[in-house]
């Protein structure tokens, strides 16, 4: 609460040592700070009113998308990151954890250092960071927190970005999220601080990105018997007994990134318009990246829980397993752009990557005389690059086309295709159908090699992953309608068993996803609703619930001639049974289960969202339907149950001076 207060102090004391209202209230409270054009012209520093353009560069360079920055007061309440990426999880209940999605076409990309993957929704890395032009410095505070002592769960996110001259912009992020955790043994903590900048000036462009991502789960193991949730009424959250009581156990991860892209134009150049913005084009230009990532995942235990795991090979008295990883990309390509007088003629290019890799951790554990090997194992791959595109905002037919081929190292004969082809249906495009595939053949990831911990060993030659997967998509912004149907085949498919060991089957694994997003409107009453529904081929080998429900409700309204915008509703959670894997502490890794099935319990959030000129503050009871009987099925993974009803409120502010 003391966090709180001051945050809200500074904020208000920036506010108050203004001269000039920065604040414009006939704006609709949903629409402010998006982009727009951005003039290079000099302009007194005074009165500037505010204007951002953001974007990222796609294909690692080749065009730029534009990506509006989140504006929107709705959603605020659900700051949970992983539930702002995929509607359903098997998670550990506590924010922040290790999750996966339980929707399978949104699972996390495989990352590089395999432990990253079931973090990936805490991580900020190059490819999630916007760049921006703005007319005045841009300030974004966030501040989330509920629960009380000993059980708090906190957010702060700060952003600070802006223009150092007009072609060249400059900003910071710092975010901290961390819970003490209602059941024991539960203390997390994940954060990251990040340094970005972009230059762009006739014939140049430049951006840069520098971070790091580091943080600490205390494991407990899950509940030690699971009638204490679905049967008990009296028991406190943090009495109930867990797996691994000690207090010392815990995993730790640190992950750096850097990146570094140039971009130099070739021949005459022309200005185009578009919607949002007015830029300069060139017929053809260079591209180089430079990525380097580090990464460290260290598992430690002060004693030995030889209850909990079945195998402890290394040492009795105690644990400390490390993986290290460090990698590094080079690519260079050239590119065609798209002519902007001939709209449907599209842009090419070609290109070169070099990648590399090296893992250190133990090789080998001799249990006869008892000594450990360490050593490095490298990996690198050179790849040919190549693609076609057409994404020109002002067309009516977009698609953007890759692909890539290994040629030498390691990872000689890996491929990649993947694209899209979207058609607008509507003059104003707010209509569309799009169709999105896939197809790779991709080395296992080396952590499926071999990994030495002291509590999992293993030793695999597995074959290569060969995937195939389509989805396609209809979208009519007006009707506020979505509806998708999707297909995944994959061969030589690797998962983790029942023993938490990776297996590799030989049975072609098929997954089957429609879905659809309605949103409804009756006045000042919405009712957005999703859904998912998916089958698997392969139960034995991947459990997945077949329908699986998000439904946000709520009444909204402007008051006081718009100077006030409330939002008040309810959430649902739902999915139906299925068997949720479970999860292992030594390797930080979801395993199969089949002992029992979770799913098919309701989770309902209630919540109020206001917005005040660039303030929005909510207060939301999450987990409200917990008060009704204290007990109940509600697991996440299979010993994991989700935390009890807990009250949340926090505080979202812009600065645009």
């Amino acid at each position: 609460m003391k966090k709180f207060i001051c945050i809200i102090l500074f904020a208000s004391l920036h506010l108050f040592c203004r001269a000039q209202n920065v604040f414009d209230t006939e704006t609709p409270p949903d629409m402010e700070g998006s982009n727009s054009s951005l003039s290079s012209d000099s302009i007194p520093e005074s009165n500037v009113p505010h204007f951002r353009h953001t974007w990222q560069w796609e294909r690692n360079g080749v065009y730029k998308r534009e990506v509006a920055l989140d504006t929107l007061m709705d959603g605020i309440q659900n700051f949970n990151t992983i539930f702002k990426k995929n509607i359903s999880n098997t998670y550990l209940g506590n924010f922040p954890s290790p999750y996966l999605s339980n929707i399978f076409i949104t699972r996390e990309t495989v990352q590089d250092f395999y432990p990253l993957t079931q973090i990936r929704a805490f991580l900020f890395k190059p490819e999630d960071a916007l760049l921006f032009n703005t007319t005045t410095p841009f300030t974004r505070l966030k501040y989330f927190t509920g629960g009380g002592k000993g059980k708090a769960e906190n957010l702060l996110d700060v952003w600070h970005v802006q223009n150092i001259r007009p072609w060249w912009n400059a900003g910071i992020r710092y975010q901290l999220i961390s819970s003490d955790g209602r059941y024991m043994n539960q203390k997390a903590k994940a954060y990251h601080f990040s340094l970005f900048s972009s230059y762009e000036k006739e014939r140049i462009a430049l951006s840069f990105f520098l971070n790091q991502n580091n943080g600490h789960f205390a494991e407990n193991g899950g509940v030690k018997d699971i009638s204490f949730i679905i049967d008990s009424t009296n028991q406190k959250a943090e009495n109930i007994p867990v797996n691994l009581s000690s207090n010392d156990i815990s995993n730790n991860y640190r992950n750096t990134n850097f990146q570094l892209q140039g971009q130099y134009n070739i021949g005459n150049p022309k200005e185009v318009t578009t919607p949002t913005d007015t830029f300069t084009t060139y017929p053809a230009k260079a591209i180089i990246n430079i990525r380097a990532e580090g990464n460290e995942r260290r598992y430690k235990e002060g004693s030995i829980a030889f209850d909990f795991f079945p195998h402890t090979y290394i040492d009795s008295t105690s644990t400390t397993d490390l993986i290290t990883n460090q990698v590094y990309d080079i690519s260079t390509k050239f590119v065609m752009n798209e002519h902007p007088k001939y709209k449907y003629l599209p842009g090419i290019y070609a290109g070169l990557d070099f990648k590399h890799e090296n893992y250190r951790q133990r090789t080998a554990f001799d249990s006869i005389s008892h000594t450990e090997s360490f050593g490095h194992t490298r990996y690198s791959g050179t790849y040919i690059t190549a693609g076609i595109f057409n994404v020109d905002t002002n067309v009516s037919f977009t698609y953007d086309i890759a692909g890539k081929l290994c040629v030498l190292g390691h990872y000689a004969g890996n491929f990649k295709f993947d694209g899209y082809v979207q058609q607008a249906l509507r003059k104003d495009r707010s209509s569309y159908i799009r169709a999105n595939a896939t197809i790779e053949l991709q080395s296992v990831n080396p952590f499926f090699d071999r990994y030495v911990g002291n509590h999992d060993i293993w030793e695999n030659d597995f074959k290569a992953i060969k995937t195939i997967k389509a989805d396609g998509r209809y979208v009519n912004n007006r009707l506020r309608t979505e509806l998708g149907v999707g297909i995944a085949n994959i061969f030589s498919y690797v998962y983790f068993d029942t023993a938490a060991m990776p297996q590799q089957t030989s049975k072609t694994l098929m997954v089957l996803t429609a879905w659809g997003k309605q949103n409804f409107r009756l006045g000042n009453f919405y009712f957005d609703q999703t859904v998912y529904f998916q089958k698997s081929t392969q139960e034995d080998i991947l459990s997945l619930p077949a329908i699986s429900v998000y439904s946000h409700n709520y009444f909204q309204h402007a008051l006081f001639k718009n100077a006030l915008f409330l939002q008040t509703g309810i959430d649902v959670f739902y999915n139906t049974k299925f068997y949720a894997d479970n999860y292992m502490p030594s390797i930080m890794q979801f395993y199969n289960q089949r002992e029992r099935k979770t799913g098919n319990y309701p989770k309902l959030d209630v919540f109020l969202n206001l917005r005040i000129k660039r303030a929005d503050i909510f207060v939301k009871y999450e987990h409200i339907n917990y008060l009704l009987k204290n007990h109940g099925d509600f697991f996440s993974a299979a010993d994991y149950p989700i935390n009890p009803g807990m009250l949340k409120f926090g505080i979202k502010w812009d600065f645009f001076d």
